[in-house]
């Protein structure tokens, strides 16, 4: 199999043989040997992207057209852990425009509005972004990242999004250029490395691209320098601006391709169950359900505001 690389342009590849955690069906999935990037074989366009995520995208992955109450508790405790780690690492945030991208239901922006930010978001999808208006009065349009203008918010996040997204350096040029000077990028995507994930819940479809934080970081240094890291389980990386771009990214080292490789081979259920905490996750589902039987009689809004 030989295709072009979405990070560093090498056609050198292995070939990993998986399969969609949703459908079952076969993934053509390959890993960079000059980079260490995991991908699709097949990308899809942007117009593809785009019809994809404003119509079929929620349903085919949430069963729904708009967020179910449970999906709505889930997001809002997310959103607070979230909020947590952008104070905990940013100073004097009061009032901060903040930008949410893939802002689904509008749980992290409602939140972050009632935590100092100046927070508005941007989702493709009809149903989602209606509820998040109707339910939360939340700013959050019905647009793409290309329909936004250069140097008007402080702060954008991306909660698995990054991942969706065909063209990462491009995406990264246009972060930027939204961006004030001195603007802070959050992005969190699944992480390759986590050892909490089962095998069976890895590879899907809609995700064109497989992140550590080496090329998650080898992404986005041609505009940004990392801030603080967050790898225990999915992967978060809060970024700086930085003043000047340079000529290039940053690639990942040889190392970094060797830790790759070792971990993919060492992915299997004897590392979950084990060190991922796999043989407890029945008792976590057991509370989880419970917790959630007790949300019905809640609005959307009261359930948030609950948390």
């Amino acid at each position: 199999m030989k295709f072009n690389c979405g990070l560093c342009g090498s056609n050198k590849n292995k070939v990993l043989n998986k399969r969609d955690a949703k459908s079952f069906e076969h993934l053509k999935i390959a890993i960079c040997l000059n980079c260490s990037l995991v991908q699709q074989e097949n990308l899809p366009n942007d117009e593809v992207l785009k019809i994809y995520y404003s119509h079929n995208y929620r349903e085919d992955y949430k069963k729904t057209y708009t967020p179910k109450l449970k999906h709505i508790r889930r997001a809002g405790l997310a959103a607070k852990s979230r909020i947590s780690f952008i104070k905990n690492n940013i100073k004097n945030i009061s009032n901060m425009k903040l930008l949410d991208v893939g802002a689904g239901g509008g749980e992290f922006v409602y939140l972050a509005s009632k935590n100092g930010f100046d927070a508005q978001g941007i989702e493709p999808n009809v149903g989602y972004s209606s509820f998040a208006r109707d339910q939360y009065g939340v700013n959050i349009k019905t647009l793409t990242l290309n329909e936004l203008k250069a140097d008007t918010v402080n702060i954008i996040t991306l909660f698995h999004v990054f991942e969706h997204m065909a063209n990462p350096q491009k995406v990264i040029e246009k972060l930027s250029y939204i961006l004030k000077k001195d603007g802070y990028l959050l992005i969190e995507v699944p992480n390759i490395f986590q050892q909490d994930a089962s095998p069976h819940n890895i590879f899907f479809k809609a995700h064109l691209f497989y992140y550590s934080k080496y090329t998650l970081i080898s992404a986005a240094s041609k505009f940004f320098d990392v801030v603080q890291i967050d790898d225990k389980g999915n992967l978060k990386i809060l970024f700086k601006k930085k003043s000047n771009s340079t000529k290039s990214i940053k690639l990942p080292s040889k190392t970094a391709l060797d830790e790759t490789l070792n971990r993919l081979h060492q992915k299997g259920w004897l590392e979950y169950l084990t060190k991922g905490g796999g043989l407890l996750k029945p008792f976590k589902k057991i509370k989880q359900k419970y917790c959630e039987s007790l949300i019905k009689h809640l609005t959307p809004k009261k359930l948030l505001d609950s948390l």
